[in-house]
This record gives structure tokens, sequence and C-alpha cells, in this order.
């Protein structure tokens, strides 16, 4: 009977060793599946951080390309904008008055002199057409810095040139702008602020009446607004043959009164003729970003 025991007890012992064994080897196969998971869990969670953080970045990179890039095509059409750009500068009168007569209108009966010789300042004694080429010059300066392509219709005080002759300037050149720089003058001293004419629905300048009107309102109130003067407001005018013979947007400006004792000095000053010039300049480019928007 005893020699019977001995072995049953041993092979218990050796079961039960061997079945403790059996739970470690699982139990440590099982730990190192567990924190096998774990790990390719971590790894995936943080490769997946990894991947939305480099899609962030590279989706902020492409949206910064995107705007970059917009910015430097804006820049480069409002380059190519300003070099397309023809504005022609007409300075009123000249040296010399030409009384010989041209219709008002293409079609017209109605004549007109060709050119007067305009007013003169009642303190400075400073001619208007003195004045008018100044500021034509200065706003030459600042539009040809800025890129645009400026023509003048004429460049020196001893100039005679018809009012349908300065007309065929701008249209000649197919300019987008013509601005006819004027100073007014009046029977009374107590007369003064600026206006601007623009053109009615009469001769050629009935298919540019309103883009005139529109450039000349634009122009107008900046004008107004940077060198401080008094308005006199935006005026329609029929009877000029200088816009009746335009084929091309044109305005006028009458900067202020000669026959006005403080406004003749201030227009015959170099400082309030650039700030004119300045003020036109501004105007200028308002309104066409305004004509393109």
């Amino acid at each position: 009977m005893r020699r019977y025991i001995v072995p049953l007890i041993m092979a218990a012992v050796m079961m039960v060793n061997l079945s403790g064994c059996t739970n470690n080897i699982l139990n440590k196969s099982t730990a190192s599946v567990i924190n096998s998971s774990i790990q390719n869990k971590e790894s995936k969670s943080k490769d997946n951080i990894n991947t939305n953080s480099n899609k962030q970045i590279n989706s902020d990179t492409q949206k910064k390309d995107i705007v970059d890039a917009k910015a430097l095509k804006d820049t480069k059409k409002n380059e190519v904008s300003k070099e397309s750009k023809v504005i022609v500068i007409d300075a009123g009168h000249g040296g010399k008055a030409t009384l010989e007569k041209e219709p008002i209108a293409p079609g017209s009966t109605v004549m007109k002199a060709k050119d007067v010789a305009g007013a003169t300042g009642v303190s400075t004694g400073t001619p208007e057409y003195v004045v008018n080429l100044n500021v034509a010059a200065k706003l030459k300066n600042y539009l040809s810095k800025a890129g645009y392509k400026v023509i003048m219709t004429r460049t020196s005080n001893n100039q005679t040139m018809g009012n349908i002759a300065r007309a065929e300037v701008g249209n000649k050149n197919n300019a987008n702008l013509v601005i006819r720089i004027h100073a007014d003058s009046f029977t009374s001293p107590s007369a003064k602020g600026a206006s601007m004419l623009v053109p009615g629905s009469v001769g050629y300048s009935k298919d540019i009446s309103g883009i005139s009107k529109k450039y000349g309102e634009i122009i107008f109130n900046t004008l107004v607004n940077q060198v401080g003067m008094k308005s006199k407001g935006i005026i329609t005018r029929t009877d000029l043959t200088g816009f009746n013979w335009s084929k091309v947007p044109v305005i006028l400006i009458e900067m202020g009164f000669l026959s006005n004792p403080d406004e003749d000095k201030l227009l015959s000053s170099d400082s309030y003729q650039n700030q004119i010039a300045e003020g036109l300049f501004k105007g200028i480019q308002k309104a066409f970003l305004g004509a393109e928007s």
C-alpha cells in the first residue's frame, strides 16, 4: 500500500508544480499580450496625433501659401493695372488766347472760342494758366511715380491749343481718364470754393457721362476732404467743348476762385498747389479701384 502512496503523492506534487508553472507562464504570456496591445494602441495614438498634427500644419501651410499667392497676384495685377492706365492731364488755357471759333459739339452749329485767356488772381496777379500748369505738373509727378502712364496736353505756358484738340489727345490715346485743371472767377470777391464739372449726354460724351460722373464724385470728395476746401459740389455741364468732343471719361476740377483774395493767395502758393495735386492723385487712385471692384 505504502509503495503506491508515495508515487501518488509525488505525482500530485508534480501536478501542482506543473499547474503553478503553467499559470505563471499563462499569466506572463497574457501580460505580455496586454502590454503589447497597450503599446500598440499608444503607438497608434501617437501616430494619429502626429499625423493629425502634420495634416493641420500642412493645411495651415497650404492656406498661407494660397493667401500669399493671392496677395502676390493682386499686387502684380495692381501693378499691371497701373501700367496699363493712361491719364491725360489738361492744364486749362495757355499764355495766348485763341479766339478763333470751333463747334461746341460734333454736328453742332453753336460755335465757341477755341481757348479764352482764363482768370487772373485778384491779389497776386497770377494768371490762371500758370496755376493750372503748376498743379498739373505736380499731379503728373505723383501719378508717374505710382506707375501710371501720364500725358500732358501742354507742358509750357507758350502753347496754344483749342478745346477740340485737347479732347483729341485723350481720344487718340484711349485715355482711361482726362482730368482738366482750372481755377474759377466771379464778379463778386466773396465767391469761394471748389467744384467738379462732369459732362452731360451731349455729343460723344453721352457714352461716357456715367463713368465720368462716378469718377468725378470720388475724386472730388477725396480732394475736398484731403485739402479742407469748401465744396460747391458736382455740376453737370453740356456747354463745354472739351466735354462734348470726348470719347473717354473726362472731368474738370475748378480748384477755387482767383477772384477771391484768400483763395487767390492759396492757389498761387506752391504748398497749396501740392496739396491739391496730392488730393487729386489719391482721388484718382480711389476712383480706379472703385470702378474695378
